[in-house]
């Protein structure tokens, strides 16, 4: 069942209304009081600043603790981070906002289709250098009947169309199929609303393992139509940066955390 909520995103989560316990607080971060308690013998004012870093983004009043959590999910778990131990503290953290299990799974579906931004970049090159020597394959078919209507499918779902994708459709007409109709699919059937899932996808489009402009356009001004405020935007942004915690998170799990003897 898909917990209450207002739909667009910025009112109180049911069952998330004030911050989540400890939500804005770096020492519910970690495994174990131990850890934070050797970070604040053995470097307490580095700690003091990693506290007032994370702080900053979890007391910023646009976005309700629930959808800041679905972010921060989104932030690490696309493929230009994949940080496990992130995606298990923030699926977790998300839940305890209001978030379901089905928000869980949207924004990890909502996700995968970053990894297609590759191809924008690798199959001009290989048709590029096809060309260059006159290859037999240089030339690409035609978009199919079938694939046209994906297309035509997929604009209604998404409300856009990239020039990038034309070569794709033309020289993978089966992949293309198929990450459209994945790429659709959280759209058309999703539990988050269009502005929730756009702002999850300006995340990990500005996040700095990814910095992809084009994607961030479209989803900006998918975003403001929705509604979103730049209030809301900026706070996106802001927690982009949150990721730059990740190596002090983990460094301090490896070495004081509950599989370490040295804690």
């Amino acid at each position: 069942m898909i917990n209450d909520r207002n739909l667009d995103g910025t009112g109180d989560a049911a069952g998330g209304s004030a911050n989540i316990d400890g939500a804005a607080d770096l020492d519910g971060i970690f495994s174990s009081p131990a850890v934070v308690k050797k970070l604040r013998t053995i470097a307490p004012s580095n700690y003091a600043a990693a506290q007032r870093f994370w702080q900053s983004a979890q007391k910023a009043p646009a976005l309700t603790p629930r959808v800041k959590e679905l972010i921060l999910l989104a932030l690490h778990a696309t493929s230009t981070a994949l940080d496990s131990d992130g995606v298990r503290r923030h699926a977790d953290r998300a839940v305890a906002a209001g978030a379901s299990e089905q928000d869980i799974f949207d924004v990890l579906l909502t996700i995968v289709g970053i990894a297609n931004h590759a191809l924008y970049f690798a199959v001009p090159v290989l048709m590029r250098e096809l060309r260059s020597l006159g290859h037999p394959d240089a030339e690409l078919p035609p978009i199919t009947a079938e694939s046209e209507t994906v297309k035509e499918e997929f604009i209604r779902a998404r409300g856009f169309w990239n020039d990038q994708r034309d070569v794709i459709v033309r020289a993978m007409p089966d992949y293309f199929t198929a990450l459209a109709q994945l790429s659709a699919e959280p759209w058309t059937n999703g539990s988050l609303t269009d502005k929730e899932r756009e702002l999850v996808c300006i995340g990990i489009d500005c996040t700095v393992t990814h910095m992809y402009e084009p994607g961030l356009v479209i989803h900006i001004r998918g975003a403001l139509k929705q509604g979103a405020t730049r209030a809301e935007i900026l706070e996106v942004f802001h927690l982009a940066a949150m990721t730059g915690l990740s190596g002090y998170i983990l460094g301090a799990e490896a070495l004081y955390g509950l599989d370490n003897p040295r804690r």
